[in-house]
């Protein structure tokens, strides 16, 4: 799975994102809204992210279902999700 970040006019973007849903290789999965790019009104950007296939699609969404799942942590306090302190990175 890739994040990517599209840069550039709403017209070019919408282009680029249809051209991806069309290509069978690739599956685009929850692009954003446009965002402003600071210091111009003419660019916008969206992130969207990009699978291989249905498979890698579907394998994702179960991981990140599975993270959201509530966990006790012992302090009595009930946190969902993970913490950037747990994170991978």
């Amino acid at each position: 799975m890739l994040k990517i970040r599209l840069q550039g006019t709403t017209k070019d973007i919408k282009w680029f994102i249809k051209m991806m849903e069309r290509d069978k290789r690739f599956v685009i999965n929850n692009p954003s809204r446009f965002l402003p790019v600071k210091g111009t009104e003419k660019y916008k950007r969206v992130f969207t992210e990009v699978f291989r296939d249905e498979e890698d699609l579907r394998r994702y969404a179960e991981q990140q279902e599975i993270e959201r799942q509530s966990k006790y942590y012992g302090s009595g306090t009930v946190f969902i999700g993970r913490s950037r302190r747990n994170s991978d990175y």
